[in-house]
């Protein structure tokens, strides 16, 4: 490969040598160039640097590589058909009276880049003046240094500091210099046409167009580039009806993130095609026209954080609102809208609660489909919609979400109004599930026995649940066998056949109450010591609704609740006369009941609970007596229950922002009377129907249980 090296020294094909600065005519095909500063390369014709074939090349310029008085349009300064990387620091430029360009990439899929912190020029009274033409070519990045200058100047017709065409791909532009064009009719900065890709455009300088009379644009998409663009800089299209971004009918790009400027002396973006998404927390101006003109095109999303910006035509799909406080934030003005739109808040916002005036103005309520929504910010969530005092004006209020689930979890907070929540939910879910005990100790026991030792019992239970109310109906089936005269033992299956509970929580059967228990007695006629023990397990399907609190959302989640319960029962049964038996007791409970985790559904902003799970140990005593008359009995007892030990789960939510746990031990009653009364009778020797009704404090505070159960015995 040859490699040409330009400098200060003479070559040898000269025969006079200066110490100054060399000038060369002549044209450079196929090599490697590397001219020093102050160092001329120039030919008249064009085709200064022609690379076609071999490669990769390198130009490295420091000096000036020019073509002048350029008369055919296939020659440019720099034509590049094979692979070649380019730093200039110096000048390459282009002049003439006809199509011209400085650097023309053509037919040139191989691995290009350029890197400019010099000047790249074109100057023509022709038409189609290019600083930059990349024609069915792939760069794989093009950098315009701070200091660097693309620009084309004077031409009649279609002129462009870097047009892009064919099928061209570019995977990068970065500008922090100038990338301009001045000519007379339809002057671009950079242009995309054809069925060419640019990957990704990043301005940090400017990017500007001008000239005398008509459409003079910053940057122009005639086809879909699938562009991702972020400026922040500037954009312009100044003179005439100038746009700083135009996309054509068949254009349209990716996204345009926007922290800078974008100017046009008419309309700053003017589209006819198809953008996915504008990001804008900087300037869109349109000096005479809008800011947007979406007259013939299609936005997706558009975010705004501009307080001053014009829309007119078709509203985007989406619209969302930038706020940085409450006296910096995006707001709207939309001329001749037509669709509709959804209207949200744009990530990043930093919110509080209030009202931002004027968000939209042009809009009515047929041109907003979904007016709110949730949103978090600095730790806290945030509910918000949009309303309109004011004729075709809309504010957006925003109201604090976090306090009000606060109080939708546990309306006994200080800031709360004390109604139903789901604290109170669980403490009700977790008081139904009490019914162990009562089975256990003073019900649900088949006692009498005939010939074979064995009894069976069925009936019926009622419960009620006070504070709040809950109604509980069920069919219960005890068995009961004797193995000796001392000894005996049953299970029983108590099944729940409806429930009447609170609005915000239903239940129903999972697992039936199952209980399994054994009895010893001291003496053939079960007076004297009695030792009893047993177990019982049940399961609930729960529906837990949280309920509307202030701005916050009605949600409902499903879960199961579980309860276990061993006990051991000390007994002396004795008969103070042929009528009566008085029998004082103590007994020892350990019982666990479990709330399983679960999460919300049909909200925005689901919560997410853990397991709840409530464990006693409790010691109870009393007197149980009964009291024969002929065929019937009166019995009953007087009871305390006192838990030794309790210890209940906070109930930790997750989901809004700003929540906290909740103490569900707060309501906790640990003494707790419990008083029964009962009749039976005998209709035959082995048959007997009997009636009990039992009051108890339950293990929150305010909470009550009543049971009547009725049932008919049959031994035998």
């Amino acid at each position: 490969m040859k490699h040409l090296i330009i400098s200060k020294i003479a070559p040898i094909l000269f025969t006079c040598l200066l110490i100054s600065k060399y000038a060369f005519s002549e044209q450079i095909i196929n090599q490697d160039v590397d001219l020093t500063s102050g160092s001329i390369l120039s030919n008249i014709t064009g085709l200064t640097i022609h690379e076609s074939i071999g490669g990769p090349f390198s130009i490295d310029n420091e000096g000036t590589i020019e073509a002048s008085n350029i008369d055919s349009n296939g020659n440019p300064t720099i034509k590049l058909e094979v692979g070649t990387t380019i730093n200039n620091s110096g000048l390459i430029d282009a002049s003439g009276s006809v199509n011209i360009n400085s650097i023309h990439y053509i037919n040139n899929l191989e691995n290009n880049s350029l890197i400019n912190s010099g000047t790249i020029s074109s100057g023509t009274t022709g038409d189609y003046g290019n600083a930059i033409h990349i024609e069915d070519s792939h760069i794989r990045k093009i950098t315009n240094t701070s200091n660097g200058t693309m620009s084309v100047t004077n031409s009649s017709l279609n002129s462009a500091g870097i047009r892009v065409s064919g099928d061209s791909v570019i995977d990068t532009i970065e500008n922090e210099g100038i990338i301009s064009s001045n000519g007379t009719i339809y002057s671009r900065g950079i242009i995309s046409i054809n069925s060419s890709l640019i990957d990704q455009i990043t301005n940090k300088g400017t990017i500007t167009s001008s000239g005398g009379s008509e459409s003079n644009h910053g940057i122009v998409f005639w086809n879909n580039s699938d562009t991702t663009i972020s400026n922040s800089g500037d954009i312009e299209g100044l003179g005439g009806y100038g746009y700083g971004i135009r996309i054509g009918g068949d254009g349209g790009f990716s996204s345009l993130t926007n922290t800078g400027t974008i100017t046009g002396s008419l309309n700053a973006i003017s589209n006819s095609g198809e953008i996915t998404s504008i990001f804008n927390s900087g300037s869109i101006i349109g000096v005479s026209g809008y800011g947007i003109d979406n007259s013939g095109g299609n936005i997706s999303n558009l975010s705004n954080a501009q307080n001053n910006l014009t829309f007119v035509g078709k509203l985007p799909s989406n619209y969302f609102i930038k706020i940085n406080n409450t006296n910096d934030y995006g707001k709207i003005n939309i001329s001749d809208p037509s669709g509709s739109m959804n209207v949200g808040i744009m990530d990043n916002s930093i919110i509080t609660e209030g009202t931002y005036q004027g968000v939209l103005v042009g809009v009515n309520s047929t041109n907003i489909d979904i007016s709110n929504g949730n949103y978090a910010s600095n730790e806290n969530h945030y509910k918000y919609r949009i309303e309109s005092n004011v004729l075709n004006q809309w504010d957006l209020v925003v109201n604090d979400l976090t306090a009000d689930v606060k109080c939708s979890l546990n309306s006994n907070h200080p800031d709360c109004q004390k109604t139903d929540c789901i604290s109170s939910s669980i403490e009700n879910g977790l008081n139904n599930l009490n019914n162990g005990n009562f089975a256990l100790m003073n019900t649900f026991d088949c006692n009498k026995f005939g010939e074979s030792g064995k009894c069976i019992s069925i009936g019926i239970r009622k419960i009620q649940v006070n504070e709040p109310r809950s109604d509980i109906d069920g069919i219960v089936f005890v068995y009961g066998h004797k193995t000796s005269p001392n000894k005996r033992w049953g299970f029983f299956i108590n099944s729940s056949t409806s429930y009447d509970t609170n609005t915000n929580l239903s239940l129903s059967n999972k697992t039936p109450l199952l209980g399994l228990y054994g009895v010893w007695n001291e003496n053939i006629d079960q007076s004297g010591l009695q030792i009893k023990i047993g177990n019982s397990y049940q399961s609930t399907n729960a529906n837990i609704i949280r309920p509307i609190v202030g701005v916050s959302d009605k949600a409902e989640g499903v879960t199961s609740l579980e309860y276990t319960n061993m006990m051991v029962e000390f007994r002396n049964n004795k008969k103070i006369s042929e009528k009566i038996t008085i029998s004082p007791y103590f007994a020892a409970q350990y019982s666990q009941k479990r709330q399983k985790g679960y999460t919300e559904t049909g909200v925005d902003l689901p919560i997410s609970y853990n397991d709840i799970i409530d464990t006693s140990l409790t010691a109870i005593t009393g007197i149980k007596y009964n009291y024969r008359i002929n065929d019937n009995s009166i019995f009953g007892s007087l009871g305390f229950e006192y838990d030794i030990f309790h210890n209940t789960s906070a109930l930790t939510p997750t989901g809004v922002s700003g929540l906290t746990s909740v103490d569900l031990t707060k309501n906790y009653n640990p003494n707790r009377p419990i008083i029964t009364l009962g009749f039976d009778q005998n209709i035959f020797d082995n048959q007997t129907i009997e009636a009990k009704f039992q009051y108890q404090e339950l293990s929150f505070k305010g909470m009550s249980e009543t049971n009547l159960y009725l049932n008919y015995k049959y031994s035998f």
